[in-house]
């Protein structure tokens, strides 16, 4: 059985008339496409390099084995973005869901803490657990650039508090650019222990370096399975004729959809596993393709949670809308008939949650169908390190291809960075006075308010 399949049958127009794509639009983008990625499998994108992100293995298992010994009961993960979605995406993934609820779910390995945003509130919160184990405490610090504001400024918060135990400097590593950035100079400068983010892959293509890795590493997934079905997708999309190629079929259909109008993407786990993936998709997509007027807009959806808040609008709203469904069956758990004097309940009782889950993925999907709303489905029949590190690889490729056929460069982020400069500057920033100059004219110009 295949471990991984994608069924197309809703974005077909002979499935669903006008709104669908014609096969041959389908096939002609596909070998389009699939010229391009021939010569891109001669000249790989570093993060296809998987000799690069291999290299690697060596010195992850080193660091997390020799953090062992302290026996860490927190891990504290300092990232934003590309720093942290993809080891949040892993977490969810291969953990157990309340993995920090319980030792017993634990298994012997420590809470996690990933802090992707600044809110103080959650700060303080998290630091007020820290501070009881804060000689067990490991704390990994994220950033390629080694100046991400959020971050560094985390950084010098949980610095402080782990600064007064013993051996500290050996339970905060740090993973950025090899040779340049702050990150990099404090590293050189306090001693502690460091991995590398490879040149040329950027955060959101991060996740199977040692930004996604180690952090595994520390936690008992098997990061080489995870590379390995990476690779091995890699070597599919490589030889699979374009017909039959899931990557370059799915850069088609998000790319024709978008310019047919349907420019909001929403991606619907059927699978709480998998609702993290969503995120991680959303900057993957946004982020890479979110330039010079071009580009969907990614939208998170879980099922069946969101055939309550968000189906209406799937069916009967506007038709701006390509649906991908990630379904995975999970577990059994019989349904019980512990309500016998309702009759109306009597088709639930001794079947199987399992196979109600999967009624209402059907249910959902025939709906768009008939409301002739696009989606495709993309099966993952096991949810384990192999599967996961194979759908972290397709959608990267798929990205890739699609920056190509929108004639952007799909592996920068200029807007991103605008940002980061109007927050420095207003934070004090030496050099960036004429930035903090526009931001308190902002400030002063007469608002328009209007509040309670």
């Amino acid at each position: 059985m295949k471990k991984i399949e994608m069924d197309i049958t809703g974005v077909l127009s002979r499935t669903i008339g006008e709104h669908g794509i014609e096969e041959k639009d389908l096939y002609d983008t596909s070998m389009r496409l699939d010229d391009f990625k021939k010569k891109v499998y001669k000249s790989p994108y570093p993060f296809m390099d998987f000799g690069l992100l291999k290299s690697h293995i060596g010195e992850i298992k080193k660091i997390a084995d020799s953090v062992k010994r302290f026996k860490i009961k927190n891990l504290v993960i300092l990232g934003i973005g590309g720093s942290s979605l993809g080891t949040e995406t892993i977490f969810h993934a291969l953990l157990h869901p309340f993995h920090n609820l319980d030792t017993k779910n634990r298994e012997g390995k420590p809470r996690y803490f990933i802090l992707d945003n600044i809110d103080p509130h959650k700060i303080n919160k998290v630091l007020e657990i820290v501070e009881k184990d804060r000689d067990k405490t490991l704390l990994i610090v994220i950033s390629k650039s080694g100046e991400t504001p959020e971050t560094m400024s985390q950084f010098m918060l949980f610095k402080e508090v782990l600064r007064s135990t013993k051996n500290y400097t050996e339970r905060i590593v740090v993973i950025t650019d090899s040779k340049k950035g702050m990150l990099r100079e404090i590293v050189k400068k306090e001693g502690y222990p460091s991995l590398s983010v490879p040149e040329g892959i950027g955060g959101r293509f991060s996740v199977l370096t040692p930004v996604g890795l180690f952090p595994s590493s520390v936690m008992g997934i098997d990061i080489e399975e995870m590379l390995r079905g990476a690779e091995d997708m890699y070597g599919y999309i490589k030889k699979t004729p374009y017909r039959k190629n899931m990557a370059v079929i799915l850069a088609a259909i998000l790319y024709l959809m978008d310019i047919q109008g349907k420019k909001m993407h929403v991606m619907m786990p059927y699978c709480e596993r998998l609702s993290a993936f969503s995120d991680w998709f959303r900057q993957l997509e946004a982020e890479s393709l979110g330039k010079a007027g071009n580009g969907p807009t990614p939208i998170k959806s879980i099922g069946v949670t969101d055939q309550h808040s968000q189906l209406q609008l799937y069916i009967d709203g506007p038709k701006d809308k390509c649906i991908t469904f990630l379904y995975h069956g999970g577990e059994k758990r019989g349904i019980p008939d512990s309500i016998p004097y309702i009759t109306d309940l009597e088709y639930l009782a001794g079947k199987d949650m399992k196979d109600l889950f999967y009624a209402e993925f059907l249910g959902t999907r025939r709906s768009l169908i008939e409301a002739r709303t696009p989606s495709l489905t993309i099966t993952v029949h096991e949810i384990n390190e192999y599967t996961l590190g194979a759908m972290f690889f397709l959608y990267e490729m798929v990205i890739a291809l699609m920056g190509h056929i929108y004639n952007i460069n799909a592996f920068d982020q200029p807007g991103v960075e605008l940002g980061k400069i109007y927050t420095k500057a207003v934070m004090g920033k030496k050099g960036l006075e004429k930035q903090k100059k526009t931001i308190e004219k902002d400030l002063t110009t007469k608002k328009h308010l209007i509040g309670f």
